[in-house]
Parts: structure tokens; sequence; C-alpha cells
């Protein structure tokens, strides 16, 4: 349980915590979640200085962060996995298209490699094109809704073995847990029942979670028989509005599966539409065995993914700070003369947030960031944060005038 927040509950049996804190009204009838940016390879010439904050591993030594983008122009970054070479596997989502024609699709998944040690992955050679005309589909075509939700590949995670799994998100009819063998062939789909926002190995490898979004379920896939076992099935949250999992880590110290439930919208009394509530997002730690949830971090907002080292600090991600403004259901998120708009999620709001193992206050790792989707916890002891969700190029408010939605990846040091 972590400081600044409420301390854990546990649930069982399909019963929740009531918090004492965090944001509450009669919303009713949640829906569903989000989805996420980009536009072409590059890599960022400078090391923004996106966050500086006194920080550290634990909370009594403070040290400066730096945060650096080090990949931009893509489409839609979501899940990013390193392996042995130092290189970084990046799923992306794609442009939203949804095209007739699947050659045309935006979907990838990309490894980038730093082949000469100069900092970047800009020199031939350095940019690897796994697979490409993947699903990617905007949620507007699909859902009654005024949100900008790009969906496709979501989340990567690399085993032992060198095997790769891919989860994929191509709409209510096209789901996969992909198995992409070490040559890189396409294998068995573990999985096609729902979409997978999260993906994550047991302690042994033998079996991989995921998140089941749709459903509101954690799911466990045998990767040798490749059953498929319900962990939990998670309630609604403070509001009334599905609990919506999203983003996932596995403790390295005892198996447990801590799980950011990023919270669905609801309607309020007047019928009108919320994307989220303040402070009803949280993390909760489950065990798999007996499917026990315990509160582990409450009273955030937008928590979309969670990351946690050798040492029990736990990292989230929160992808805004509040709503934005929607679209109205006449708009072109293509249009590049558009008003610039929030599109539900207010853009340049995003955070990474780090909670300290011993217990200490929590300390903002970077903040101001452009809707931050997903985290991961690199061998080398940085964090590598996806961040730019919605259609790539579309105009949106930025912290200095208006801008374009870009899809990049920073990395997190020194914390």
């Amino acid at each position: 349980m972590r400081a600044d927040h409420k301390r854990g509950v546990l649930i069982e049996d399909g019963d929740r915590s009531t918090p004492t804190t965090g944001a509450s009204a009669p919303f009713l009838r949640p829906r569903t979640r989000a989805g996420h940016v980009g536009a072409t390879v590059g890599l960022a010439l400078c090391c923004a200085a996106l966050a500086a904050c006194t920080t550290s591993r634990t909370s009594d030594t403070p040290t400066t962060v730096t945060v650096e983008v080090i990949l931009t122009g893509l489409q839609n970054p979501r899940g990013i996995a390193l392996d042995t070479q130092g290189g970084l596997l990046v799923a992306e989502a794609g442009s939203g298209n949804d095209p007739i024609d699947s050659r045309q699709r935006s979907g990838r998944l990309t490894r980038f490699i730093d082949g000469n040690g100069d900092g970047d992955f800009t020199d031939p050679g350095e940019t690897e094109p796994w697979f490409e005309h993947l699903a990617s589909y905007n949620a507007r075509g699909h859902l009654e809704h005024r949100l900008d939700e790009v969906s496709g590949p979501s989340d990567v995670t690399l085993h032992g073995d060198a095997r790769v799994f891919l989860s994929v998100d191509g709409g209510f009819d096209e789901f996969a847990l992909l198995e992409i063998s070490p040559e890189r062939s396409m294998g068995r789909n573990l999985s096609a029942r729902s979409n997978m926002t999260g993906l994550g190995l047991t302690l042994d490898e033998r079996s991989i979670f995921a998140t089941e979004s749709m459903l509101n379920q954690l799911i466990e896939v045998s990767l040798e028989e490749g059953d498929r076992r319900d962990v939990v099935a998670f309630s609604t949250l403070d509001s009334g509005q599905e609990a919506v999992p999203a983003g996932l880590a596995v403790d390295p110290r005892n198996g447990d599966v801590l799980v950011a439930l990023f919270s669905g919208g609801a309607s309020a009394d007047d019928g009108s539409f919320i994307p989220f509530v303040l402070g009803d997002a949280k993390v909760v730690r489950v065990d798999p065995l007996t499917g026990r949830i315990v509160d582990e971090i409450v009273g955030l907002t937008t928590a979309v993914d969670v990351a946690i080292d050798d040492l029990g600090n736990v990292f989230v991600v929160e992808l805004a700070a509040d709503q934005g403004e929607l679209f109205a259901t006449t708009a072109d998120l293509h249009d590049p003369d558009a008003i610039p708009q929030h599109g539900g999620y207010l853009r340049f709001t995003g955070k990474v947030t780090m909670y300290p193992a011993d217990g200490g206050p929590p300390r903002i790792l970077a903040e101001g960031l452009d809707a931050p989707t997903n985290i991961t916890f690199g061998d080398d002891g940085a964090l590598y944060v996806s961040t730019g969700q919605g259609t790539p190029g579309r105009p949106i408010p930025g912290p200095d005038g208006p801008t374009v939605i870009v899809g990049e990846v920073i990395r997190i040091t020194g914390f």
C-alpha cells in the first residue's frame, strides 16, 4: 500500500472496497476504453527535459531524473519490450484507418537497435520492420462516442527462449494473442475472446497473463497447452462504472499481478457522456492462485499502465489529469485544418509516478506528457514510456499553442 493514497482493502468473491477519498458522482451505465497515436519513424535529436524533479529509487536519496525522447514520428506506440541485444520491440496501433483492403492496414511491430552506439536509431539497418499491415481502427467507427481512440497492436512481451507474444485488437470480431517464433514466424493465436491491453509472463514463463479490458477480466494462458483460465473478473468502480483493466505487471518477488484499472466512461443524470471520473482509477494487486484482490494504489485518474522493479517500487502511468471537450459527431479527425481539440482527454497532462517500496511519498518522474499509454521497466534500469494517443497528425491544443498528435517513446533515467 502506498503513501499519499489509502491503504488497500482485501476484495474477495466479487465484493469491492468503498474508498473514503476520490471523486464520486451519481454516474450510471459505463462504457469501455481507449486507444492511441503516430506518423513515420525517426529519432528525436534533442533530449527534451520534459520533466526534471528530485526523486529516487527509495525515498531518502534524491537524484535528478532525466526524461528524453528516443523515438518520434511513430503511429500510436503501445507496448515495448527490450531484448538481450538492447533492441526495442515496439508495437504500434497504427493510424486507425481501418481499411477494407488488409494490405493497407497500418498496425505494426518494429525492432529498433542502436547498432553503432551513437545514441540514435536513424542509421541504416537500425530499424527492422517485423510485421506490418496489422489491424488498426478508430473506436469512433465502432462505438457511439465522441473520443479519438485508436486500437491495433496493443502490448508485446519477450520470453526467455526468444519467443515474442503480441496482442492485437482489430475490433469486436478480430482479437489475437499471437506467438512469434525466434525466427520471426507467426504461430498460434492463443486467445481470441476479447481485446488484451496488457501482457505479462508468469515467473516460470510457462504461462502468460492478459487483461481483457472489454470483459473486465484477468486471464492466464498456458504456453504449452494453450489453455485459458479466467483468473478474476473486476467489479465496478466507485461511481458505478466498469473497471476497464488496462496494463499489468508481474511482481518479480512473488508472482502477484498488478493491474491498472483505467475506469470506464459513464452517463450523468442528464444523459451526457462522461469519459471518466477523476480519482476513480486505481492499481490493484491480484493473487493469481486465489483470485484475491487488494487495492494497491487508489485515488488515480486514467491509470493506464503499471510497472514494478525487483525492489518492489511501483511505477504508474496516468493518461490524462482531466477531461477535455468531446468531438462533434460529424468531426473529421483527419482534417489537418480542423480546430485543435482535446477529444475527451486533456492533452499534455499525463504523468509517470513512482511509489517507493519503502512506503515513502510518491515521486512524479515525468509530467506534462501527451497521453502516455504504456510503460516498461528495462534491464538497463530505465523506464520506457509510449506517448501520444489519437489520430496521427490531428490538431490538438499544446502547452505552447496549437500542435498535432505525434507518437513518441521516452526514456526515464536517474530515479
